[in-house]
């Protein structure tokens, strides 16, 4: 579902001791939402020092996502596009995320993060269709859906800077729409996360994911911080690569690049055996807590 020139969207709802979100997660096919799920869920070749201890999928649907991480992408495979025409169609993914004992309390709080992230997947040219379309009964369901939510993820292809304009208006427009739709103004956070991070271009600034923003997306960021500041909620930028990178003191991407349009990248894995995801927990942990987790940030 992941490369081509659609957009969907999934649902998170994020539950800790003590509390719950729900997040939603938009973004443009290229982005890399699938493949951002399916390489959380199977969790290959995790680093000692990482704080997350497990990342268990929960029921039939949830074990698909291994089986793709497994079967589809370590072979060096791509995931083929899921088109879905009934939103009771829609799989619902479970994830348990397990941190360590020395990581796995809110500092000051005396809570215990335990995250389950439950998504749901939606198919439709969401950000086009938001600023085209009006009445679809997908798009209006999802809208209906987003209003439940506590926090939102933008998924953008860092290598899109190309539809820079395109995905400002069209967080303009769900804004709006959002707007319209609520009773009350609903607190929200909002991350913005860049995906494909295994490029050499976004590799380099991948510690500074505000600063790669605005610079690789000024306008949309701009709307966020625009969106942000009216309503006072909190707007958090983070990096991720589903896939990695190989070496340490010359790094390289750990994929093969297919492709490259105005889209994104399109890419596979290049050394399964090496597989070791970076930044893939951080902004959920964000969403989940309000508390930025230095060590899920870290290589």
């Amino acid at each position: 579902m992941l490369f081509d020139n659609k957009t969907n969207s999934k649902s998170l709802s994020i539950k800790t001791l003590g509390g719950e979100s729900a997040v939603r997660i938009i973004g443009d096919r290229s982005s890399g939402k699938t493949t951002y799920l399916a390489s959380l869920a199977y969790w290959p070749n995790a680093s000692p020092d990482n704080p997350v201890q497990t990342v268990s999928p929960l029921g039939e649907d949830s074990e698909e996502l291994v089986n793709k991480a497994r079967d589809i992408l370590e072979q060096g495979l791509l995931l083929e596009p899921t088109n879905l025409h009934d939103i009771d169609a829609v799989k619902d993914y479970t994830l348990s995320i397990t941190l360590k004992d020395r990581f796995s309390w809110l500092r000051g709080s005396g809570k215990m993060v335990q995250i389950n992230v439950s998504c749901k997947d939606y198919s439709g040219e969401f950000f086009r269709d938001l600023v085209h379309k009006s009445g679809d009964p997908m798009l209006d369901d999802y809208l209906d859906d987003c209003c439940l939510a506590t926090g939102l993820m933008v998924l953008v292809d860092g290598t899109s800077h190309r539809k820079d304009k395109e995905y400002c208006a069209g967080i303009e427009k769900l804004v709006v729409e959002l707007d319209r739709a609520e009773l009350k103004n609903q607190h929200r956070r909002i991350a913005f996360v860049l995906t494909k991070c295994e490029q050499s271009e976004l590799w380099v600034n991948r510690h500074e994911p505000k600063k790669l923003a605005n610079m690789r997306f000024p306008k949309l960021s701009a709307q966020l911080e625009s969106y942000c500041q009216l309503n006072r909620v909190g707007v958090e930028y983070f990096t991720t690569s589903a896939f990695g990178i190989l070496g340490k003191q010359y790094p390289e991407p750990n994929s093969k690049r297919l492709r490259r349009s105005r889209d994104g990248t399109t890419s596979v894995i290049k050394k399964p055996k090496l597989w070791r995801p970076f930044g893939l927990v951080a902004p959920v942990y964000w969403l989940c807590t309000g508390k930025r987790h230095p060590e899920l940030d870290r290589d």
